[in-house]
């Protein structure tokens, strides 16, 4: 195992889960957080996160001496950075967690580090955001130390199962950064490891929910042409999906979650000029609770 020690910066409901997988098969983890009311809760045995199994897992990692907890980051072999992107106001992407995140790495980076970043972040953020930050420790990212980009792909309420068995998405700065993730994530990801370069990666995680998006926004949009047109949706939408190449959605009140009705923005953000459609859905589905509350 090159990557014996790991430090995972961000313990929300992916880092610390994280944090836990990797401890539960033998590394030596430290989990990072800003917030000291995070820390001194796992600090003392509480969990301030609910998912199913994670204080067992937690207390387990705990006891078996791999996983401690801090506000700093410490030397190591990995660093893990997964802090929340929320957005402001204007929909444009809040980088600062990340930033702040990395900055907090500098002073312990190493020849021979891998750096992988999962928050869910715009297309070239490693390398126009991430990479130039660590770049100010006078390595060089792709060739002094490994950079990449790997993101969360799981459902609350069966993140320890999907951590493990789900397909992990590698981008890396190099092939050789890629690889190096491959590394770490193996040793407990039973899922199919697929690489690729960071920006793709990048993109696939924002695709995934953008697709998701766009078809809840045509069904709810269906459900408003029914209401002006006198039509049950619910039955056209039935008959309508027995045609064989045809699978619309039921509407509903909008998008349930966090990730959907944040990440097609990102893409909105990156480049408006392209990303009409993705804009469009998401005014659609943004007005649907409206809709529904007037209805």
């Amino acid at each position: 195992m090159r990557f014996k020690n790991v430090s995972i910066v961000g313990l929300g409901y992916i880092g610390l889960p994280t944090a836990c997988m990797f401890a539960d098969v033998g590394c030596r983890v430290l989990g990072v957080d800003v917030n000291q009311d995070v820390i001194h809760t796992l600090n003392n045995g509480g969990v301030h996160i609910h998912e199913p199994g994670l204080k067992d897992v937690l207390a387990r990692a705990v006891a078996s001496g791999n996983l401690s907890f801090g506000l700093h980051p410490e030397s190591a072999d990995a660093f893990v950075i997964a802090v929340p992107t929320p957005f402001y106001e204007d929909k444009k992407a809040d980088m600062r967690f990340v930033s702040l995140a990395t900055e907090s790495i500098l002073p312990y980076l190493r020849k021979g580090n891998l750096v992988v970043l999962e928050s869910t972040s715009p297309p070239e953020t490693t390398t126009n955001l991430v990479k130039p930050i660590l770049e100010k420790s006078g390595l060089v990212a792709g060739k002094d130390f490994f950079l990449a980009y790997s993101p969360e792909r799981v459902l609350p309420g069966q993140i320890l199962r999907e951590l493990v068995e789900n397909a992990r998405v590698i981008g890396g700065l190099t092939p050789e950064s890629a690889q190096a993730g491959k590394e770490l994530y193996r040793v407990f990801v039973r899922g199919e490891i697929i690489l690729t370069d960071a920006t793709t990666a990048e993109m696939v995680k924002l695709m995934e929910n953008t697709y998701r998006d766009v078809n809840i926004a045509i069904a709810n949009e269906f459900s408003r042409l029914a209401d002006r047109f006198g039509v049950d949706v619910w039955e056209a939408i039935q008959i309508a999906n027995l045609h064989p190449r045809v699978k619309i959605l039921n509407p509903g009140p909008g998008v349930g979650g966090h990730c959907i009705s944040v990440d097609p923005w990102f893409f909105i953000e990156t480049a408006p000029d392209i990303a009409q459609l993705v804009h469009k859905a998401r005014l659609v589905n943004d007005a649907q609770p409206s809709f529904v509350f007037e209805c």
